[in-house]
């Protein structure tokens, strides 16, 4: 991504189905448009659930292919659709997109010129996922910054930590409080190459700030694999006390998407290493490829596992969506022939949710219409449509988009509708095929 200043200055993908550790990769509906370096980020409205992809690059990765358009998928429809765009001078990437308190906040990321000249944007787009509209722009950043870390505290505050401006890394710490519409600066990094990092990517887990990987900019361009913890003072947030986990985390990790549940924390995806817009290596001037991973952290065991397939395509990934139930979703990215991609996953890890200790029967309804059922659950199951008599008329694995049956697939009479999400007790649904 940056100029240079001196010359010397996981993710399991797979194919439908296939699972990986305890993840299974399901491919679902593609994006409208191939795109990477893109924004991605959950919303709820209702009891509906959307992933949004805002900005990027598309085609093979070259300056006039940078984009700010925005696309949502539908959940529970499995369909895509654009929206207007992202309200800047010209596209945009390596930015990073929050949800809070039924909102979208779209911060930084960067421009580039027909001279090649990287401009980072000191922006913060406001998106209501209620009316799909972009409302007027938050206060800008005191410090203009992309390919940053950006994390959520307690949906409150939104944490901009480390990243490029302009020329080089920074140490900063950037606090926006979406409620107030303010900045304010928080404890930065400690300032030196083992902190201050492009392309990692990180959570917070209650008040622990975690990221990990990234590129260090002197005096080479190379990705690292340090891992990094930042305690936030839960009586005063801008405090922050920083330190190093560990650096024996595997291969390094560059422009990965990352998410958590409870005490684990998970990197899926990116690269080992360092590149520009377009997929070349700063310094060999070589393509890079995906780096096939998924890494967890198990902070309550204290134990960390990669996950590798050969089947594994998605690197430069700024952003995944977090949907509840062990499921989370990737959209774009870049494949192994340094193109941009319209693949769309879904990904779940029944072990990272609450499933197994729900008091309550799962969700699971079936609408009637003139020609169709319309099955619809809160997780991945088993739907199966029996006879009164017990026999077999309709067998489907269920993802999170909801399953219309045609009825004249099924016979007259009694139908019974079986949800198995493979966790729970079986639920049973009673219907009448006229």
């Amino acid at each position: 991504m940056k100029q240079m200043l001196i010359v010397l200055i996981f993710i399991t993908v797979s194919s439908l189905g296939i699972a990986q550790g305890d993840w299974t990769w399901t491919k679902v509906a593609p994006l409208p448009f191939a795109t990477s370096n893109n924004a991605v980020v959950e919303a709820v409205v209702g009891n509906n659930k959307f992933m949004y992809s805002f900005g990027g690059i598309t085609g093979s990765l070259t300056q006039s292919e940078i984009h700010k358009r925005v696309f949502k998928y539908d959940v529970s429809q499995d369909i895509w659709s654009e929206m207007d765009g992202v309200p800047d001078s010209t596209g945009k990437l390596a930015s990073g997109a929050s949800y809070v308190n039924g909102k979208i906040y779209l911060i930084g990321g960067y421009h580039v010129q027909i001279n090649g000249t990287e401009t980072s944007s000191n922006k913060v787009h406001i998106y209501n996922p209620q009316t799909d509209v972009f409302e007027a722009d938050g206060s800008p950043i005191p410090i203009p910054i992309d390919d940053h870390v950006q994390a959520v505290w307690r949906d409150s505050l939104i944490y901009i930590i480390t990243g490029w401006s302009n020329t080089g890394n920074i140490p900063d710490v950037q606090i926006y409080n979406p409620e107030l519409n303010y900045w304010m600066m928080g404890s930065p990094t400690p300032n030196n190459s083992n902190f201050k990092s492009f392309g990692a990517s990180g959570y917070i887990l209650g008040d622990t700030i975690y990221y990990l990987g990234g590129v260090r900019d002197t005096p080479t361009f190379l990705a690292n694999n340090i891992l990094r913890k930042g305690v936030i003072d839960k009586n005063d947030p801008t405090q922050i006390e920083w330190s190093i986990v560990n650096s024996n985390n595997g291969e390094p990790l560059y422009r990965s998407a990352c998410s958590a549940h409870d005490k684990t924390i998970f990197w899926i995806g990116g690269s080992k290493e360092a590149y520009n817009f377009d997929a070349i290596t700063y310094y060999s001037n070589k393509p890079v490829v995906p780096n096939m991973r998924t890494f967890e952290l198990d902070l309550e065991n204290k134990s960390q596992n990669n996950y590798f397939s050969a089947q594994t395509q998605a690197m430069d990934l700024r952003g995944i969506a977090k949907l509840g139930g062990g499921n989370w979703m990737i959209a774009g990215g870049i494949d192994t022939l340094q193109q941009a991609t319209t693949d769309t996953y879904l990904l779940h890890n029944p072990e990272l949710s609450n499933i197994d200790k729900s008091t309550t029967p799962p969700f699971f309804k079936v609408e009637e219409s003139n020609g169709y059922f319309k099955v619809m659950t809160e997780n991945i199951g088993e739907i199966i449509v029996y006879d009164i008599q017990g026999r077999t008329l309709f067998k489907s694995n269920k993802n999170l988009a909801d399953i219309k049956i045609l009825k004249s697939d099924l016979q007259k009479g009694m139908l019974l509708f079986v949800y198995n999400d493979k966790t729970n007790l079986p639920i049973l649904i009673k219907k009448i095929n006229p």
